[in-house]
């Protein structure tokens, strides 16, 4: 039987989509989020040294995401989505094999890396697909969904890190989420893909980058823009990277802390859905609401009873990774109230 026009199209965004969907879950679908800087801590590194892999981790996806952005102009952009993941699974593999402040370093350029090549490589896939099959106006709805798979994909990866790490430690988390990217990977390869050959060939990616740098030199806007939109954004990000060691000093079992930064997770997630509304409070009225969310977290400080020792240097988190227990120095390093921050 013949498959009418209309069909074809239909058939054609279906596949697009499924796949694109099984991809965003699978690409966010990282156990070790909400316990790696328990891993951190656990091998034996004091705070500054945790601080600054987060801040590695934040340069390396801001340095390279302008390049990023010109390859997936002029090379396959489904090339860069399977890529991607590869390189991350590279970083998370030597975490867990290999713990060391070196391995965490190279893991989180890697991570970096990987995330930069498919940031602006999938859109403009999706797009393009869809503009091809006529559909170009689904984008938003797409993307949208999208979205909604990535956010499920946190919320069941918060969910399984705890009884994985009870069961196998970290080896297991790591290894999960090691899987995780290469069955990401495995999907990008089936995400469809038309490009006009002759588009690859007539620009070059370091043309373009040429050109884009060219353009911010000579707007300040744009230049604004390119520097102080993804610092502001990865130093933003960076801050929740310390919650569950937060949560950890308090006493809470290590299987229980992904738990409660779920929680935490999705308290900041809800809130983000009143950004809008906040806006038009005015700035009094921001400035007010910011009075009110000191005052309750300072009423909460000091009601708060401190533990008598902190649980970064207790013997049964050392024991929970014995390959690399800390030493004593260490631990004192790392139970350091963080007033350098």
């Amino acid at each position: 039987m013949t498959l009418s026009p209309a069909r074809v199209p239909a058939t054609g965004v279906r596949r697009l989509t499924t796949t694109l969907y099984g991809y965003a879950f699978l690409d966010d679908l990282v156990l070790l989020y909400p316990v790696y800087a328990l891993l951190f801590a656990d091998t034996g590194l004091p705070l500054w040294q945790i601080s600054s892999l987060f801040a590695l981790w934040s340069i390396t996806a801001v340095v390279l995401e302008v390049p990023s952005g010109a390859w997936a102009d002029t090379v396959s952009r489904r090339r860069l989505l399977w890529i991607g993941p590869l390189l991350t699974a590279v970083g998370f593999t030597l975490w867990v094999s290999v713990p060391s402040y070196g391995a965490f370093a190279v893991g989180f350029m890697l991570w970096g890396a990987g995330g930069a090549l498919g940031s602006g490589a999938l859109e403009a896939l999706v797009y393009d697909e869809l503009e091809r099959l006529g559909a170009a106006e689904r984008y938003a709805r797409v993307m949208g969904r999208t979205r909604a798979a990535r956010l499920l994909a946190t919320v069941v990866a918060m969910g399984l890190a705890g009884p994985v790490l009870a069961l196998g430690g970290y080896e297991a988390v790591g290894a999960a989420s090691v899987l995780a990217c290469l069955l990401a990977a495995v999907t990008a390869t089936r995400l469809p893909e038309h490009r006009v050959p002759a588009e690859k060939g007539s620009t070059r990616w370091a043309a373009t980058l040429r050109a884009g740098a060219a353009e911010a030199r000579g707007d300040r806007a744009v230049r604004g823009a390119l520097l102080l939109v993804p610092a502001v954004a990865a130093v933003w990000g960076a801050l929740d990277e310390y919650v569950s060691l937060l949560i950890r000093d308090l006493g809470v079992a290590d299987a229980t802390v992904p738990y409660l930064v779920l929680l935490v997770w999705a308290i900041v997630t809800v809130g983000s859905l009143f950004a809008g509304p906040a806006e038009r409070l005015g700035t009094r009225g921001l400035a007010a609401l910011i009075a009110a969310a000191a005052l309750a977290l300072a009423v909460g400080a000091g009601v708060r009873t401190p533990p008598a020792s902190s649980s970064w240097a207790s013997p049964s988190r050392a024991s929970s990774w014995p390959r690399c227990s800390p030493t004593s120095g260490s631990s004192t390093a790392s139970t350091t109230p963080a007033g350098p921050r």
